[in-house]
């Protein structure tokens, strides 16, 4: 990480405007935004050595023009700098409340690590109950509850303030049901999804069918002896696509009736187990 100092001296520089004020504006930002940016360009490289030309190129060009447009206008009209919002105590209040929001991000891309590994450490119990924190804390803070840099005590809480808290707050206690198993909605698709026991049970919806896991050979020598066919469902640990289908699209009345007339089993392609390389190579066969 470069020194906040060094950070701070390009900032002052970049406000004496002209050109060569938005040029070091523009490396301020990119500076302190490389972190930001590095999952969404890393995406886009990792799919370029896979041999998608496309998407890498169009996604690049996009990014590429969003990032540069807001400086390219600047350096047209520099005056445009001066009118700019200097920064302030909400700079240090949108900071306190940037950081949780990050930290449940984080959050996040542990519980996709710890289920392509399984771990099963980050459960949806623990994984619901963190974020519960994350969110229920910047809304303890901009209501004046909890007490950190950006708000003194004797500070009336605004009404910006207020319906943000307010907002947080309510997302947070809406992940309370969760706990017990029930359904997020779309927000099912983001979070861990209930854990099942073997051959189904263990919860309802999704869980409740009685899925195979990652055993095609057992799935199609039942359906042989039942006379059934083999329904395959080719997911991930980490996908959010195949999350949100497990949790508001298999468990609908009608989809799991139909489900019922097969032998279903699901084979994890993004594991770093045999199993996992296995059901890839089946995947594109």
């Amino acid at each position: 990480m470069l020194p906040s100092s060094l950070l701070t001296k390009l900032n002052q520089a970049s406000e004496g405007g002209g050109y060569l004020g938005s040029l070091l504006m523009g490396l301020t930002f990119s500076l302190t935004s490389f972190a930001c940016v590095g999952p969404f360009v890393g995406t886009l490289l990792a799919a370029s050595v896979q041999g998608d030309k496309l998407q890498p190129i169009l996604g690049m060009a996009f990014f590429a023009t969003g990032l540069a447009t807001p400086f390219f206008v600047l350096a047209l009209f520099p005056s445009y700098l001066k009118k700019l919002p200097r920064s302030g105590v909400w700079m240090m209040r949108v900071k306190v409340v940037m950081a949780f929001l990050i930290l449940a991000a984080m959050l996040k891309y542990l519980s996709n690590v710890d289920a392509v590994w399984q771990l099963d450490i980050l459960t949806r119990e623990r994984f619901l109950a963190g974020w519960m924190i994350l969110f229920a804390a910047p809304a303890a803070y901009l209501l004046g509850w909890l007490r950190l840099e950006g708000i003194k005590p004797e500070q009336e809480v605004t009404i910006p303030r207020l319906l943000l808290g307010v907002f947080l707050l309510s997302f947070s206690l809406s992940l309370w049901p969760g706990m017990s198993g029930a359904s997020l909605g779309e927000l099912d698709a983001y979070v861990p999804l209930a854990k099942r026991t073997s051959g189904g049970g263990g919860g309802g919806g999704y869980a409740a069918l009685p899925w195979k896991k990652n055993d095609l050979a057992g799935a199609l020598a039942q359906a042989k002896a039942e006379g059934k066919q083999v329904f395959v469902n080719f997911t991930g640990y980490a996908c959010t696509n195949c999350h949100w289908m497990k949790a508001n699209m298999f468990p609908l009345p009608e989809i799991a009736a139909a489900l019922g007339k097969y032998i279903l089993v699901e084979l994890y392609t993004d594991g770093t187990d045999a199993d996992s390389e296995a059901n890839q190579k089946v995947q594109e066969s």
